[in-house]
């Protein structure tokens, strides 16, 4: 697989993780305040889409 099929497919991966974060977030809100989940997930977006330009970037 070359290298833009797969920052194609780990964009998409990434978007897709964020929006079911926000959904859980939004569903779970009677246990934690529903901010928290939020910012919990925009933080794991960033590290997952920053771990994957990282590998991205070894695959020259």
């Amino acid at each position: 697989m070359n290298k833009k099929n797969m920052e194609i497919i780990s964009s998409t991966g990434s978007v897709i993780l964020l929006v079911i974060l926000l959904a859980i977030a939004h569903s779970i809100h009677d246990t934690f305040p529903q901010s928290y989940g939020f910012i919990v997930s925009i933080v794991i977006f960033i590290i997952v889409i920053s771990v994957v330009g990282l590998k991205l970037n070894e695959m020259t």
